[in-house]
């Protein structure tokens, strides 16, 4: 009974409860499904696809944001969900272009990163 009265004198609160446990689950399950997806050895540098956006070429090449970014002549934060496509067409030049562009910074970065850890 006492939880039965509880629930109806705060109702509101308890509505605002589950939906944050709602939004919660969504985001650890969003977090955990990244994760397992982008350390499949399948997911790592692909060929760049006209639906792929910079998030995902930043998860898959395992790149900052900020040189894609550069790469691709982007805004960051604002074009983030840019597709791949557009990106091209933009920077007018195809796909396996921007796929190659992307490579050879990957590359860059990787060997800027185990030059330093050498130190």
């Amino acid at each position: 009974m006492k939880i039965q009265n509880f629930l109806k004198q705060n109702w509101i609160l308890v509505l605002i409860m589950i939906a944050a446990v709602m939004a919660l689950l969504f985001f650890v399950f969003s977090f955990v499904s990244n994760i397992i997806y982008f350390n499949d050895p399948l997911h790592k540098d692909q060929a760049l696809k006209a639906w792929m956006t910079p998030r995902y070429v930043v998860m898959s090449y395992d790149l900052p944001p900020r040189i894609v970014a550069e790469v691709m002549n982007l805004t960051p934060r604002v074009d983030k969900r840019k597709r791949l496509s557009q990106v091209a067409t933009d920077l007018n030049i195809t796909l396996e272009e921007l796929t190659i562009r992307i490579r050879v910074a990957a590359e860059k970065h990787r060997t800027s990163i185990n030059s330093a850890s050498e130190k």
